[in-house]
């Protein structure tokens, strides 16, 4: 096998690639170089661009007979190393995922990715262990629903409302000596101000005024808190907060879920209030899910520590780093391998660990804003992996139809069928 001695080497492989002169051992060199870890990127004249739709049918084509092989796990897995691997080289990649659909006996590996070509070239970011896959363009239609974004609405203490996705950057109001800010990268900021300029006041710094933050369906925001601290709100949440923290605690309410870093303050304690649970910290960061249709409200420590405690049976237990609480009839603590799960949805992905059909398309329903509903028996597939959120709709449906569950979209319904 030649070693690679060039990016000008990566560059004929790739060009052998899409003219078809690329022999087995040459897609075995490129897969090889692809999955070592080495960050190169190929630029490919437009010439062997050009072609598109023919491209796209190509890839399609052969990684469709990969996923219809579930027959040949051998060949499965060898066909994801070479042929898929090859092939995203071909391509500029603006994302990738990894599933991995369960059946009754067998775990089906599948990578599915999407393209984007640029002209005059096409420049190739090769992402470390990673394979990059492809979605059939004439799978969108009119009826496909974008992905989520920074969407939010404040209401102010007075009852005053603002819709922050509409909102332009700058101030926005000032309260007790607060202003608050949005900036142009979407993130909601309180600062401390002792000149309240023209803006509105509301309230005055002899009262403690309450603000809450609201994300919809669809939508995520990030605020920064007066102490510091910063709240990532995921879809179809929201956090009732002070404009400032008095006395030894900074007290939050949480409904949904948010990931927090906390601004150290070995004075005042940290405290988030959700449904059934209070977590107490000082300064650390961690993940709490307390969705009302989840089965339970999950706390995830990736940094320092908190308490946890359960407000029915005020039972208390302690987190360390890497470990999930559990609350529900109780708290159980479990170890998690990697706390990047917890956080995937701040990153941009859905990720899945060995979750059921419903699980899954809980966290669809709030990204997407839409409803859905089950026809007939619910399929019992499992899946595993990650997507990036910022695909559509029916990029993500079909992805799933990989598995052998079958969707179908109505206006704002997705039905799941078996």
């Amino acid at each position: 096998m030649k070693p690679f001695s060039s990016e000008e080497r990566y560059q004929e492989l790739a060009e052998k690639w899409l003219n078809n002169t690329i022999t087995q051992d040459e897609r075995e060199e490129f897969a090889q170089w692809y999955n070592s870890g080495q960050d190169k990127d190929i630029n490919l004249s437009e010439n062997y661009v050009s072609n598109e739709k023919e491209l796209e049918a190509r890839i399609y084509s052969e990684i469709d007979s990969a996923t219809s092989a579930v027959d040949n796990p051998s060949f499965f897995r060898t066909y994801r190393w070479y042929s898929v691997a090859s092939a995203a080289a071909i391509i500029a990649v603006i994302f990738s995922i990894t599933l991995y659909f369960y059946t009754d006996t067998k775990q089906i590996e599948l990578f599915v990715s999407k393209k984007i070509v640029s002209k005059p070239s096409v420049e190739v970011t090769k992402k470390a262990n990673s394979v990059i896959p492809f979605v059939k363009s004439e799978l969108l239609s009119e009826n496909d629903i974008e992905p989520g974004d920074d969407k939010a609405i404040l209401t102010l203490g007075d009852g005053t409302k603002i819709i922050l996705d509409d909102a332009q950057n700058g101030v926005l109001a000032n309260q007790g000596g607060n202003s608050i800010l949005k900036t142009s990268k979407g993130e909601l900021i309180y600062s401390f101000s002792k000149d309240n300029g023209n803006q509105a006041s509301v309230g005055n710094t002899e009262n403690v005024i309450f603000n809450t933050i609201q994300t919809p369906k669809g939508g995520k925001f990030l605020v920064m808190l007066p102490d510091g601290s910063k709240v990532w709100l995921n879809a179809a949440s929201s956090l009732r907060f002070p404009t400032k923290f008095e006395g030894t605690k900074r007290e939050v309410e949480l409904q949904g879920e948010a990931y927090f870093e906390v601004a150290h303050d070995e004075s005042k304690i940290f405290e988030v209030n959700t449904r059934n649970q209070t977590v107490q910290v000082l300064g650390t960061h961690f993940n709490i899910n307390a969705y009302e249709d989840e089965p339970s409200v999950n706390t995830t420590l990736l940094e320092g520590s908190v308490r946890i405690s359960d407000m029915r049976s005020n039972i208390s237990q302690m987190l360390k780093p890497g470990e999930q609480a559990k609350v529900s009839q109780k708290i159980e603590v479990v170890n998690v391998k990697d706390t990047g799960e917890a956080v995937a949805w701040k990153d941009g992905y859905f990720h899945f660990n060995d979750e059921d059909i419903q699980t899954v398309m809980r966290q669809i329903e709030r990204w997407y804003d839409v409803t859905v509903i089950y026809e007939g028996k619910v399929p019992s597939n499992r899946f595993g992996g990650e997507i990036e959120r910022s695909l559509s709709l029916l990029q993500v449906l079909k992805i799933l139809e990989k598995s052998k569950v079958h969707f179908r979209l109505e206006g704002r319904e997705v039905i799941v069928m078996p």
